[in-house]
């Protein structure tokens, strides 16, 4: 699988394993200890034994696999703010590019090359929507990518060429990653204004709007043109600079749930009822059982007698009331019981 899925157990969505960094194999369940075959109790009487003694059962787990991409950088935003134009022109990687939204549905990477400066990789995430936190559109898809990043640029459309406000977007946006996690929404932010190519009404200037309300709060705004190149040279290098002040470990998700504690108690169902004056013991541990052993051979049966006595299913038919002589039926079998 792609390095950075990461390994869920489906009910709870604990971790089970994150394959990124060093962790390159990860046995998630171990299957069940074979059985011995029947030349194993070949004897000088019998070459062919008809026995043979069963495996242990492979235990079972639903898992969820989620790619969470591994860059250093993520660029967040509205759909069609220019994101994959900003990620084409500063590193080699080639996004789709059009002008309507949702062009981008998977995450591009790339990697950022500086000239006295160290470099970095640079995620171009697809755009966010209102409501992506509660999983509108593709929210979740989206919104997971965002967890492995240190540090974000916000690009938005300074010019407001579709109607909306950058303030607001940057609010709206701000907001949802709040909704979905408030420790991403605490890491270091950079605004990158862009678009300002298209700016032409000089009475409204919306770069020094979102200067006046954001970087009182220590957010960082670049005046840029993703078309032109203008201003992206500052972002870049100041963001590697404010890279080299965060820490540098990779982003690497705990194991949360050990399949081998969880699973240990974990036991098959069975039940015993009354039916037809007869015992009925039925249950995907008793069907898994009889399909493992040959009952037509005295070992085997012997074999599943002990089964019956260990696994408890013995001391549940005497509770039940059980007394000599009565039937027993599990499935296709019927016996009767003695002590």
């Amino acid at each position: 699988m792609p390095e950075g899925t990461v390994i869920k157990e489906s009910v709870t969505g604990k971790v089970i394993a994150d394959m990124s960094g060093e962790n390159r194999r990860q046995v998630v369940l171990k299957g069940g200890r074979g059985g011995l075959g029947n030349q194993h109790f070949a004897t000088s009487t019998m070459q062919v034994p008809k026995y043979a003694q069963p495996g242990q059962p492979a235990r079972e787990l639903e898992v969820n696999l989620e790619l969470k991409v591994i860059a250093d950088v993520g660029l967040i935003g509205f759909p069609n703010v220019g994101k994959s134009t900003l990620l084409s022109r500063v590193t080699n990687a080639e996004p789709k590019i059009a002008n309507y939204h949702f062009t981008t549905l998977n995450p591009n990477l790339g990697v950022v090359d500086l000239d006295g400066a160290k470099g970095f990789v640079m995620a171009d995430i697809p755009g966010l929507i209102e409501g992506a936190s509660e999983g509108v559109g593709l929210g979740h898809e989206f919104l997971r990518h965002i967890e492995r990043t240190k540090l974000m640029i916000h690009v938005v459309d300074a010019a407001g060429t579709e109607g909306r406000d950058p303030v607001d977007d940057i609010h709206k946006i701000n907001a949802e990653l709040a909704a979905y996690n408030p420790e991403i929404a605490e890491r270091p932010q950079v605004i990158a204004a862009n678009k300002t190519d298209l700016i032409y009404d000089p009475e409204d200037d919306p770069v020094q709007r979102l200067k006046d309300e954001f970087e009182p709060k220590g957010i960082k705004v670049f005046p840029i043109s993703g078309a032109t190149g203008k201003g992206i040279s500052d972002l870049l290098y100041y963001v590697s600079n404010e890279l080299q002040k965060l820490d540098q470990k990779p982003v690497v998700f705990e194991q949360e749930y050990f399949p081998d504690d969880e699973l240990i108690y974990e036991d098959l169902p069975y039940t015993v009822e009354q039916a037809d004056g007869m015992y009925v013991v039925e249950g995907p541990k008793i069907e898994k059982m009889l399909g493992y052993t040959n009952l037509d051979s005295e070992k085997g049966f012997a074999f599943f007698q002990k089964f019956l006595k260990d696994s408890g299913i013995l001391a549940d038919l005497e509770r039940a009331g059980i007394q000599e002589g009565d039937t027993v039926r599990m499935y296709g079998l019927q016996f009767d019981y003695y002590k």
